[in-house]
């Protein structure tokens, strides 16, 4: 067997690498339900990328075209499954079609472009193209840490796929400019060309370390939202309630506005449960939780108490539209009844309204006399609300 050159033992070294990175993320897909699809696509761009290397070692060993075709056709369907997975990630995946028509593109390249007179040119396309894809996922992971994940250090996320777009940019920029250097210089046994595979071997991790990063934000991301959920209406729970209103007091009282709070209540819902079970009472709660976020406007924060009790807080809110308020919920109830088991069923709510009344008011005061009025609703005879008094 021949010997292997200094920059074909960094190829090993760095396909050795992305080997167990892709064992790695195997291990990961098994673990991880939230993220599967995607932590098996990055999976299969480890595995291929480390693949293509191989083959590259391999061509260079052997004088094989059809071997150099092979591995890039692998290069470019990993960094496809990376951008793919990514994109999975990020909630904006493209239609498979996509991915199969550009990876039939460079198979078509590759195949009728094997000649030596082509090298340049594939060299150009391909490397070209596996700028474009970095730049693209780049954009991606930057924009998902900043806007849905509001990391601050989203660019760091990024600048690994930054790093690796400028180097297949540049490449692809040199076949163009010096077609008859460029290919004998990426064949050749030279410190640069091994110096750049260790360069590579370092990105690579620390571009895995990224993906695991973004897998890690989002699942503490998932735990805050579930530690201030409440997880059979997806509404906020108590426990966040309290801190919204505590913080709209204090915003109220530096900015002078009002704000108002209701205090809903499903009437006969005990009867609910008795009646047609536990699940039928589940199914109305979540379906008065889906009336009140569709009526309330999206500066109101909607939670659920406890039971069959909710809260509506309503910043910047006087007294006379928190009236009105509770009158949408009455009549969106009225509009849109609850069906369980093909009977229709009029789902309706007792609710209390209180203002805050100044800097001197408390929260616990608040909420106690919007509960009070609540309680008067039902007295008087359910399915009404009144103010406090």
């Amino acid at each position: 067997m021949p010997t292997l050159s200094a920059t074909e033992t960094a190829f090993v070294m760095v396909a050795c690498q992305q080997a167990v990175l892709a064992l790695g993320w195997g291990v990961g897909a098994v673990v991880l339900k939230l993220d599967r699809r995607s932590v098996v696509q990055w999976a299969g761009y480890a595995l291929l990328t480390g693949a293509s290397l191989v083959l590259f070692v391999a061509s260079n060993q052997t004088r094989s075209a059809e071997l150099r075709a092979l591995g890039n056709l692998c290069v470019v369907a990993g960094m496809l499954l990376m951008q793919r997975g990514v994109r999975q990630f990020v909630g904006h995946v493209a239609p498979l079609w996509w991915y199969a028509l550009l990876l039939a593109g460079v198979f078509a390249l590759t195949w009728f472009g094997m000649a030596a007179q082509h090298g340049a040119m594939r060299v150009a396309v391909i490397s070209g193209l596996l700028g474009l894809l970095c730049l693209a996922t780049a954009w991606d992971v930057f924009t998902y840490a900043r806007r849905k994940l509001q990391l601050r250090w989203g660019g760091a996320l990024a600048a690994p796929l930054l790093l690796g777009a400028a180097v297949f940019l540049v490449r692809s920029g040199r076949a163009i400019a010096a077609p008859g250097t460029v290919v004998a210089e990426i064949t050749a046994n030279s410190a640069l060309n091994a110096g750049s595979a260790v360069v590579f071997m370092v990105t690579a991790l620390v571009f895995h370390l990224t993906l695991v990063a973004l897998v890690g934000a989002r699942l503490m991301a998932e735990l805050r939202r579930l530690s201030r959920h409440d997880s059979l209406t997806e509404l906020l729970n108590r426990r966040a309630l309290d801190d919204l209103l505590r913080d709209e007091a204090r915003r109220a009282i530096r900015a002078n506005q009002p704000f108002s709070v209701l205090m809903i209540d499903a009437d006969y819902f005990k009867g609910i449960n008795d009646r047609f079970g536990h699940a039928a009472g589940d199914e109305a709660l979540r379906h008065l939780a889906q009336i009140l976020r569709t009526v309330m406007r999206d500066v109101d924060r909607v939670g659920r108490f406890g039971g069959e009790e909710f809260i509506v807080l309503l910043p910047g809110t006087s007294a006379t539209e928190a009236l009105n308020a509770a009158e949408r919920v009455r009549d969106a109830l009225l509009r849109r009844p609850w069906a369980w088991q093909g009977e229709v069923l009029r789902l309706t709510v007792s609710t209390g309204v209180a203002a805050w009344r100044g800097p001197h008011d408390e929260v616990d005061l608040l909420l106690k006399r919007a509960d009070a009025a609540m309680y008067r609703a039902k007295s008087l005879g359910r399915d009404r609300f009144e103010f406090d008094q």
